[in-house]
């Protein structure tokens, strides 16, 4: 039996897409009959017990700034590693050293695309992230997207070969189309008539990121007599910030924007929509995306959001550069005005969500993992 060692600092908040795709790797080694232990200072106990693995606490010294904090961790998982007698070692950004490196965030490249500059090198993700690839330490890498790919390759100078895509995936019993008679109950319950259209940006926060002042300035851009009969709604924990506030604040219709909570059964959002927005500065992924292709929603987003790798043909035409609200405006009336366009780009994106079902995830795992697990 192979022993696996799974790393993260933090796996409490298993709604996380980096916790979610550790869960992912915890099912699929286990299904293959190793033994899986995972190392974390947090993490939800019963989950990972639930999904096939073994917890372990790495010791958590509150005084110590974040980044002696991350090295602690990664010294704790080192030495659980040689304890363990493990036969691959996987790391999730905080690990030092790990055999297989799954990248979830560009850190230099998000600084950049976010706060318009370099990642400062005593920024403590420059001194944990940098070393591990500048000092080629690992096996392999796995990157969830051709974004986070390319990104390395030009970067860090890092061998294509060294480097595989595996998009995160998503469950296809929840995220689904829903009947007629349940989506338009959904739409009822957020005061959206029948005659009426509903647009939505789903994230769990970090709104500068995921460009919610993007959506309400393309809001104020839309003809008046498309906005008027379209309800606009974001989700997400954070508050607005006097900025954000502000920009909607300005514009005509911000009596038809609101904001709604975060809810366990996502998938009914996105049925609900008529269009799913993410006009993202950056995202490595982006699960949402990919979520609401499979619920049947017509997407619009940037290119710099990996999962907009799977949008193809006519749906592809609603993948722009993420500079233009204008633009972002302009896609959003053309999908409003044509429910015809709505319909085929709906049905396109739920042929191409299959490509990130779960149950498509076990043969991509054994064309990197195979080698390790013989």
């Amino acid at each position: 039996m192979k022993t696996i060692l799974i790393a993260k600092q933090n796996l409490e908040k298993t709604y996380s897409g980096a916790c979610r795709s550790v869960h992912e790797e915890i099912k699929y080694f286990h299904s293959k009959g190793c033994e899986v232990h995972t190392i974390s200072e947090n993490a939800n106990v019963a989950d990972i017990e639930s999904s096939g693995g073994i917890p372990h606490k790495s010791k958590r010294f509150f005084w110590q700034k974040k980044f002696r904090r991350r090295m602690q961790f990664s010294n704790e998982a080192l030495k659980l590693a040689k304890k363990l007698k493990v036969d691959l070692l996987i790391g999730q950004g905080d690990l030092q050293q790990p055999d297989v490196h799954f990248i979830h965030n560009c850190v230099h490249l998000a600084s950049e695309k976010v706060h318009g500059k370099p990642l400062a090198k005593d920024d403590e993700m420059y001194l944990t992230h940098t070393p591990i690839f500048q000092n080629h330490q690992f096996k392999h890498i796995v990157a969830n997207s051709h974004l986070a790919k390319n990104e390395l390759m030009s970067r860090f100078s890092i061998p294509e070969h060294d480097i595989s895509v595996i998009y995160p995936a998503i469950d296809e019993n929840q995220f689904r189309l829903l009947p007629i008679e349940e989506r338009n109950a959904i739409r009822a319950d957020l005061g959206v008539k029948s005659d009426e259209l509903l647009v939505g940006l789903v994230t769990s926060g970090n709104f500068k990121k995921r460009g919610v002042d993007r959506f309400f300035e393309a809001i104020s851009l839309l003809p008046k007599e498309v906005a008027e009969k379209t309800h606009f709604v974001f989700v997400g924990k954070d508050k607005l910030s006097p900025e954000y506030q502000a920009i909607l604040d300005r514009s005509p219709y911000k009596d038809r924007v609101r904001q709604l909570p975060i809810i366990n059964k996502v998938e009914g959002y996105f049925n609900a929509l008529d269009i799913f927005v993410l006009p993202a500065r950056i995202e490595e992924f982006g699960r949402v995306v990919a979520e609401a292709m499979a619920c049947g929603a017509p997407v619009i987003t940037t290119k710099w959001v990996g999962a907009s790798e799977l949008m193809k043909a006519e749906s592809a035409e609603f993948v722009y550069d993420g500079e233009s609200n204008q633009t972002l405006a302009n896609l959003m009336d053309a999908l409003l005005s044509d429910k015809a366009l709505r319909k085929r780009v709906s049905l396109a994106n739920q042929t191409s969500a299959k490509e990130v079902y779960e149950s498509a995830l076990e043969e991509k795992f054994d064309a990197v993992f195979g080698p390790y697990i013989v």
